[in-house]
C-alpha cells in the first residue's frame, strides 16, 4: 500500500517531455551571453537578424547546436509532501496491523484512515499549487545556421531546428477514502488486506502539456544607406529580417492521479501504453504558421546596439481540446479523463480550448570591445514580458564577460549572469569555454543560491529555478 501511493505520486517526476520556440530557448553561447549581436557568437544572428552582417568572414557554418535543460519550480514541496505521506502510510500499516492482532480498535483504524486522507488531501493540493518541471531540448539540423556574406547584397542564413518542451505539474481535487467501520471489520473476519486504493475519490489527476515545434527560417541583412544623423555622429546601422516557417504539435492530456496508482499496484501496462501513445502523437499531425522578426543594430568604433522585434505578425500555436461529449468516447479510461478535464475546467484551472499567441516582443542588446574584440563586455534585456507555451512569463536582463585570446590554440571564456525580473529572488550563473575556435560548451543554473545549501530541505529544494548545458560547433571562412 505504501509503495503503490508514493509511486503514484512520483510519476509525476517521470513525465516525458517535448516542445519550444527560439525566442523562449538560448542556443549555443547565448545561454551564457544572452542574444547579443556580435561576431564572436554564431548564434547571434540567431536572434537579432542584423548580426548577419557583422557574424560572417564569407561563410558561417554550426555543424552541431544542441541545449538541454530543465526548468522546476517546488521541488522542496516534493520533498516534504513526499516524507509526510511516507510517514502517514507507515502508521496506517502500523495500526492495520495492529488491529489484525487484536492491540488497536476500530476507532483507531478509522482515525488513522482519516489522518491519511487529510495528509494526501493537503500534501495534493499543496504540490498542486507549487510543483511544476518543464524539461527542453533544442537542436538544430546539421550544417545550420549557414550564413553566407553576399558583399554589397547583403548576408543571407538558412537554419532549421527542432524544438520539444514538456510541462508536467499536478491537479488538486479533494480527496476521500471512504472507509467505514463495517469495512473494517468485515476485512479483518475474514483476513482480507484493505486496499486504500479500493476506497480512494478524488478528480486529482497529473496534468502534462507537451508539443513539437520545428522551425525553419530564412533571413536576410545588410547595411542601411547613409543617412546624415548617423554619419554626423559615427554610427554604421544595419537592418536585417528574418521569415520562420513553423511546424507543430501542441497538446495536453490529463491523467487520473486513481488510475496512475491502480495501473502502477497492478503492473497494469495499458495506461501507461496510453501515455507512450500519447506522448508519441506529439510528433505527428503537424499544424503550419508562420512569424517574422526583424532587427536593428548600431555600430560605432568597438561599441555595438542591437534591437530586436520577435513576432511582429503575433502567430497562435493552437492545443488540441479536452471534454466534450464524455459519454459518446469508446472506452471508460477516456470517459474517466474527459470527465475529469470538465471538471477543472468549470474549477477554473484549466481550459478545454487553448491557443498559445505568440505576442510581439522586443529585446535590447549591447556590447563593447577592447584589444580587437578580444575582450568584450555585454548585456541584454527583454523591454516587455514574454509568455511562453504553457504560460509562464518571464523578462530576461543579462550581462556576460567574453575573453578570447589571440592564439587558437588557448581556449576562449565567457562568463554570464542575468535575472527574470518575474522571479527576481534567482539569479542565474553561466560559464563557457571555445576550444580552438570552434567547439563551444556552456552551462547555466538559476537559483535562489544563498538557499541552495541550507539545512531546510524545503528551502534548499525550492532554491532551484533551472539548469542547461549547451554544445555547438561552427566554423567560418
Amino acid at each position: 500500500m505504501r509503495n503503490c501511493l508514493l509511486l503514484s505520486l512520483s510519476l509525476l517526476i517521470a513525465a516525458s517531455s517535448q516542445a519550444g520556440n527560439l525566442q523562449y530557448v538560448a542556443s549555443g553561447s547565448t545561454l551564457v551571453t544572452g542574444p547579443i549581436s556580435h561576431p564572436v557568437l554564431g548564434q547571434g544572428s540567431q536572434h537579432n537578424p542584423a548580426a548577419l552582417v557583422n557574424n560572417t568572414h564569407r561563410a558561417r557554418i554550426s555543424l552541431i547546436d544542441v541545449n538541454l535543460g530543465i526548468a522546476v519550480q517546488g521541488l522542496g514541496e516534493f520533498n516534504t509532501a513526499f516524507e509526510e505521506l511516507s510517514d502517514q502510510l507507515n502508521e496506517i500499516d502500523r495500526v492495520f496491523t495492529a488491529f489484525g492482532d487484536d492491540n488497536a480498535t476500530v476507532g483507531e483504524v478509522l482515525s488513522e484512515v482519516n489522518a491519511m486522507e487529510a495528509a494526501f488531501d493537503t500534501n495534493v493540493e499543496r504540490l498542486a499549487d507549487n510543483l511544476y518541471i518543464k524539461p527542453h531540448l533544442l537542436i538544430s539540423a546539421p550544417f545550420t545556421p549557414l550564413d553566407i556574406n553576399l558583399g554589397d547584397q547583403g548576408t543571407l542564413s538558412v537554419s532549421a531546428s527542432s524544438l520539444t518542451q514538456a510541462r508536467g505539474g499536478l491537479l488538486h481535487g479533494p480527496i476521500e477514502f471512504e472507509i467505514n467501520a463495517q469495512t473494517v471489520n468485515d476485512a479483518n473476519d475474514d483476513d482480507i488486506d484493505l486496499d486504500p486504493i479500493d476506497y480512494l475519490r478524488t478528480t486529482s489527476s497529473v496534468y502534462l502539456k507537451q508539443a513539437q515545434v520545428w522551425n525553419a527560417s530564412l533571413g536576410y541583412a545588410r547595411p542601411l544607406p547613409e543617412m546624415a544623423l548617423l554619419e554626423r555622429n559615427g554610427f554604421d546601422a544595419t537592418f536585417g529580417a528574418r521569415a520562420t516557417l513553423i511546424g507543430y504539435r501542441l497538446q495536453k492530456n490529463l491523467y487520473p492521479l486513481k488510475s496512475l496508482a491502480r495501473a502502477a499496484t497492478e503492473d497494469d501496462s495499458e495506461l501507461f501504453d496510453q501515455i507512450a501513445a500519447d506522448i508519441q502523437d506529439g510528433f505527428s499531425d503537424y499544424q503550419f504558421t508562420a512569424a517574422v522578426d526583424l532587427g536593428f543594430s548600431l555600430t560605432r568604433g568597438n561599441s555595438q546596439y542591437g534591437l530586436t522585434l520577435y513576432n511582429l505578425n503575433s502567430p497562435s500555436l493552437r492545443y488540441n481540446s479536452l471534454g466534450g461529449d464524455c459519454a459518446a468516447l469508446a472506452t471508460e479510461s477516456e470517459q474517466t479523463n474527459c470527465f475529469h478535464a470538465e471538471y477543472f475546467a468549470s474549477a477554473g484551472d484549466i481550459a478545454l480550448k487553448e491557443e498559445h499567441v505568440m505576442s510581439p516582443h522586443l529585446t535590447l542588446d549591447a556590447n563593447r570591445s577592447w584589444l580587437n574584440q578580444r575582450l568584450i563586455l555585454a548585456g541584454s534585456a527583454d523591454l516587455w514580458r514574454k509568455t511562453d507555451l504553457f504560460g509562464e512569463t518571464r523578462q530576461d536582463l543579462k550581462v556576460s564577460f567574453i575573453a578570447q585570446p589571440t592564439a587558437w590554440y588557448w581556449p576562449g571564456m565567457r562568463l554570464g549572469a542575468g535575472k527574470d525580473l518575474q522571479d527576481i529572488d534567482a539569479t542565474a550563473l553561466g560559464a563557457g569555454l571555445t576550444f580552438f575556435r570552434f567547439f563551444h560548451l556552456d552551462a547555466a543554473m538559476n537559483a535562489v543560491w544563498g538557499d541552495l545549501n541550507s539545512s531546510d530541505a524545503t528551502r534548499a529544494g525550492n532554491a532551484l529555478r533551472s539548469a542547461q548545458v549547451a554544445a555547438s560547433f561552427d566554423i567560418r571562412f
